[in-house]
């Protein structure tokens, strides 16, 4: 790069995570990642960090005209947070920057983009929309508490009282706990030497109730941690319990048991769960259930996978990585049975339970997927079933793409949240013979670098039922 200390340059293109890259000395040589860049706009930046191989900066003024679609990023912790890093575009900006990503691994993999759906990227309201928020406890600079958002590739903290894409009803949340957090002297706990006590502060927000719960990540047990539950129950109505979980493991992951599924979890004051709906199914969500951040959109995507499975409505469903239940409910509801796969013990349990608060036939395994498939395909055996998956953002472990095959399904809904990983499974099951029916967009966080999709896929031969759909198996009282 030039030595200027603010340099100018211009994008080429995008980085998966919503940064824009500049290769000043030429392709392949000294990448450039410039957080509130834009590709195509000639820019003056500013060098925060400059390594041999590559340099972050961030954007400082166009120079000469503007991107159409740029604009001031309404937010003013946006460069110092980096949580949103796509604000600086407008609505129509953010959705093209969706769509490049999309079809940019779809092409990576050699599949036809023909199959995305018309109509772009379903979005809702970009403000306001995170019923989920996830603070870390630390120090500043000068020692003091601090409890807030981490700072763009750092573990420093940011508070942010005002976070614009949460909940208001979160956001005086945050400044209730963090108010008593700091007055209580509650301090942030040390993995390297056992001191201090409060790690990490989890809120989700019920849409269906307005209800808040709150979970304390810990270190370590401790006396104060009780009183600061009543503490902030008592500053916000809306909260209804307080949870803890002790996490004294070294690294950054906020949950000790993997995605913090139902494990390790005590009540310091209130309720252990909230209710929650996906269309017209209800839900017990506990503290570190999986459930969407964005509500709305999640109704969105559980309507389309509905209506995506509207002829086959007499198959019975195959859910992997069900969670707590909540599209394998949605279609029991319309098909009759469902049978759901989940790695997480504690998930499964919450799944059963919302299965019998909703009258609903359906079956939950605790298990790997890739393992208790062939188990499934003994119950489902003939009955041409239909399949939904919805993994974590690596996609489909080995082994669950033979399975799901092996269940001679008559059609396949692929939910993801990520562009490559799904891209990577398309192609597999194109190899197979199978098509990609459509593929839809949806704006699951507005302002971020996500993405959400829903990839119907069809058969090459679709099966013919030979039996019927199984139903729950129900162990009687001895």
């Amino acid at each position: 790069m030039p030595g200027h200390p603010d340099p100018v340059l211009t994008p080429v293109e995008w980085s998966p995570k919503g940064e824009a890259i500049a290769w000043p000395e030429g392709p392949g040589r000294h990448k450039v990642v410039v957080f509130g860049g834009i590709p195509d706009e000639q820019a003056r930046v500013r060098v925060l960090h400059r390594g041999r191989h590559q340099s972050h900066v961030r954007f400082v003024e166009a120079v000469g005209r503007p991107h159409p679609n740029r604009r001031r990023a309404p937010c003013d912790r946006y460069f110092v947070c980096g949580g949103c890093p796509v604000m600086h575009l407008d609505p129509p900006g953010q959705e093209r920057f969706r769509l490049h990503l999309v079809r940019r691994e779809l092409a990576a993999a050699g599949l036809d983009e023909a199959a995305l759906a018309p109509g772009g990227v379903w979005t809702a309201e970009e403000w306001d929309y995170r019923h989920v928020v996830k603070l870390g406890v630390g120090r500043s600079e000068r020692g003091r508490l601090r409890v807030g958002a981490f700072a763009r590739n750092t573990r420093d903290l940011v508070a942010v009282p005002d976070c614009p894409v949460v909940t208001p009803a979160l956001r005086r949340a945050m400044k209730v706990v963090a108010h008593h957090v700091i007055d209580m002297d509650v301090f942030p706990y040390e993995p390297a030497t056992g001191r201090g006590v409060l790690r990490y502060v989890v809120m989700r927000q019920s849409r269906a109730t307005g209800h808040i719960l709150v979970t304390l990540v810990a270190g370590r047990s401790s006396r104060l941690l009780r009183a600061l539950a009543t503490r902030i129950q008592e500053g916000h109505e809306a909260v209804v319990g307080v949870q803890l979980h002790l996490n004294d493991t070294e690294g950054n992951a906020i949950f000790a048991a993997p995605d913090g599924e139902g494990a390790g979890f005590s009540r310091l004051a209130g309720q252990a769960t909230i209710e929650e709906r996906l269309l017209d199914v209800r839900l017990e969500v506990g503290a570190g259930d999986f459930f969407q951040a964005n509500p709305v959109v999640a109704d969105r995507m559980a309507a389309d996978l509905r209506e995506a499975f509207a002829d086959l409505r007499d198959r019975p469903v195959v859910d992997l990585y069900s969670g707590v239940g909540g599209f394998a409910l949605v279609l029991a509801k319309a098909h009759g049975f469902a049978i759901g796969i989940e790695r997480f013990p504690g998930a499964v349990e919450r799944a059963r339970a919302n299965a019998r608060l909703n009258h609903l036939d359906a079956e939950f395994l605790a298990g790997p997927s890739a393992e208790l498939l062939p188990r499934v395909a003994q119950r489902v055996k003939g009955s041409g079933p239909v399949v939904v998956v919805d993994p974590a953002r690596r996609g489909l472990e080995p082994g669950v793409i033979e399975g799901i095959l092996a269940l001679e399904p008559a059609a396949l809904a692929y939910v993801s949240c990520g562009p490559r990983s799904l891209a990577r499974d398309l192609a597999t099951f194109v190899e197979a013979g199978w098509k990609p029916r459509r593929i839809r967009a949806y704006d699951m966080f507005p302002n971020t670098a996500h993405v959400e999709m829903l990839t119907v896929l069809e058969p090459p031969t679709p099966p013919v039922p030979t039996r019927r759909r199984p139903r729950r198996r129900r162990v009687r009282p001895s």
